[in-house]
């Protein structure tokens, strides 16, 4: 028996204890598990511009073209095509808001071309000609030239949480701007793990990497990224279908590989640990209220009443603390701007350093200006960093020393629940996997059909690997977001000087034109950059503040409960389940586990 043949027999045996135990949000969250559990699919991202071919290549797995094609742009919309060798062909329409339905092909062939405006994504689900890419899911992506904002916002969450990406250039085409500005975002945006393999779409018959096309090209992707790709040239024509199967045989071995499957082992176990210890909490204070007495109800109710009072708090400081970090940030942002601004008009009216015009507009657009504006978000990083941790550091002090006061309470007065109130507080404040977990599984707790809409969604998972361990997820993204967004900033505002040349070139005042092009393309990159900060740190703030509203949440039901949860289980039952748990936390599949180590 394989590793995830052992995962979903162990998945089986989850399920019967949270039927057991039939709690609705647990069920809820179960549900998300059980999906991924049983699915384990690995995202591969097609990446490319207008016309490169994605949408072609991706047909090429398929008896039958699941996905349209034209010279024209075709792919409107973040189009998900999941391989399923036991399910027939479905296609979905999944909206902004988290509902679905499913929907004719007729319809999703029309909407990949003419997406309406609440449209999040469509779904693909259907079988392909080799079984053995069964569960792969690819993602057929609009070229970034073409992308509408809400799109680009999407494709700019998910990115990160590819497995893969397939970067695709169109050999008549070649490497263009739009490439050059969306890989550089790219390849700061995503994990050093995480493999882009460049394919060279629409070759002509017998070109070899020695061609100087494909020299070029692949030159530019490595100017870029810093990466020396795999590369895989693909013949191509309008006539035939594209022979991509070197393509997708190479992703195939890469995530399956044994440290790939290591690596979604140790995945899998996380999310099904975290569902072991919230039924592990439930069962814990349903004894501690059989053994309550009746004299802790006035305790209990007081210890309820502080919960309150303290999460209330918690809020309003973290709410200031980011308020004055935004402000802070913005003003740094704006004196950064005038730093490279009077760094640039030094060197460009430095008479001494130019020889020609040419030098002086080669050297702004491709070292100095990137140069400065680099420098000046390496500073900007490390002050939001230092703000960042100096605020989670306080608000950190606060919450331990509500918790060790509440702990001390609980233990003096009512000692039943002292177990009750560990368990939570390791499963929200626990190590950094923990905390990844009960953030992606928030979003199940209001239904069952919610739950089961965020699986079409959703589209965040849980990697775990030492890197993670040791960080704060959150924060690291959030920096890897604002590098990568400076970089394809200044990249792209910095284009109008290749397409100004020959007018500059003409003027008599050119250092004048050559300033004033760099003044604006800096001014734009600060208001780029300032957007993105702003977004993030109200996404840091949010994601902090739904951690606290949610540990003192479930501590506030646990010490509310009024016994009617877990009603029908009886003593001799709820002591059966906690074996259970027990088993399948500390025996269940880490012996397996152990022994890959």
């Amino acid at each position: 028996m394989n590793i995830f043949e052992e995962c979903i027999n162990r998945q089986k045996r989850i399920d019967r204890v949270v039927r057991e135990l039939g709690v609705d949000s647990i069920i809820n969250k179960n549900i998300l598990i059980k999906e991924r559990v049983v699915n384990p699919s690995h995202y591969v991202v097609m990446l490319g511009e207008t016309s490169s071919g994605k949408s072609t290549l991706i047909n090429s797995l398929f008896e039958n073209k699941v996905l349209i094609e034209s010279v024209k742009p075709t792919t409107s919309v973040i189009t998900e095509v999941a391989i399923s060798n036991s399910c027939e062909e479905m296609c979905f329409l999944i909206n902004k808001d988290s509902t679905y339905r499913i929907i004719e092909k007729e319809e999703f062939d029309k909407l990949v071309v003419n997406p309406p405006e609440n449209l999040h994504r469509l779904r693909y689900i259907g079988e392909c000609k080799n079984e053995k890419y069964d569960n792969l899911r690819l993602f057929d992506t609009p070229g970034y030239g073409s992308l509408e904002s809400y799109h680009e916002e999407v494709l700019k969450e998910f990115i990160p949480e590819s497995d893969f990406i397939v970067y695709v250039v169109s050999y008549k085409v070649g490497f263009g701007d739009y490439d050059y500005q969306f890989l550089k975002y790219v390849a700061e945006a995503i994990d050093k793990d995480v493999e882009i393999v460049l394919a060279v779409n629409m070759c002509p018959s017998g070109v070899n990497e020695e061609n100087k096309r494909i020299k070029e090209i692949k030159s530019n992707f490595e100017k870029c990224t810093n990466r020396d790709p795999n590369t895989f040239l693909i013949e191509s024509s309008t006539d035939k279908i594209p022979d991509a199967t070197k393509l997708y045989d190479y992703i195939y071995e890469r995530i399956n590989s044994e440290d790939k499957k290591e690596e979604l082992a140790k995945t899998l176990k996380s999310y099904q640990d975290f569902i072991l210890n919230e039924c592990n909490i439930k069962i814990n204070s349903k004894i501690a209220n059989i053994e309550a007495k009746r004299g802790d109800i006035k305790e209990i109710a007081n210890i309820y009443s502080t919960l309150l009072d303290k999460k209330s708090g918690i809020i309003e400081n973290i709410e200031r603390g980011y308020t004055k970090i935004k402000l802070n940030t913005v003003k740094y942002i704006d004196k950064s701007a005038l730093n490279v601004k009077e760094e640039i008009s030094k060197i460009i009216y430095d008479e001494s350093k130019w020889s020609k015009k040419e030098e002086t507009l080669n050297l702004m657009e491709h070292y100095y200006v990137p140069k400065f504006t680099n420098e000046q978000t390496d500073d900007l990083i490390n002050y939001t960093e230092d703000e960042i941790i100096s605020l989670e550091r306080k608000i950190d002090e606060v919450l331990e020393a509500s918790l060790n006061n509440l702990k001390e309470r609980v233990r003096i007065n009512i000692p039943s629940y002292s177990e009750v109130m560990v368990n939570v507080i390791d499963q929200h404040l626990g190590d950094e996997i923990k905390k990844m977990t009960g953030e992606l599984l928030r979003q199940s707790e209001h239904s069952e059909e919610q739950a089961k809409n965020s699986t079409y969604k959703n589209l965040k998972r849980l990697k775990v690997n030492n890197e993670s361990i040791k960080t704060d997820h959150n924060r690291k993204q959030f920096f890897k977001v604002i590098r990568a967004t400076s970089i394809k900033a200044i990249t792209e505002y910095l284009a109008v000087f290749t397409e100004s040349i020959f007018s500059l070139f003409q003027s008599i005042n050119w250092q004048k034109s050559v300033e004033d092009m760099a003044v604006n393309a800096v001014d734009r990159w600060a208001n780029d950059l300032e957007y993105a900060v702003k977004k993030y740190l109200d996404v840091l703030r949010d994601k902090k503040k739904s951690q606290i509203v949610a540990l003192y949440n479930e501590l506030s039901h646990e010490f509310k409960n009024d016994g009617n949860e877990l009603e029908n289980i009886n003593s001799e039952e709820l002591l059966r389940l906690k074996n259970e748990i027990d088993f399948l936390l500390n025996k269940c599949l880490l012996i397996t586990l152990n022994k890959k180590n």
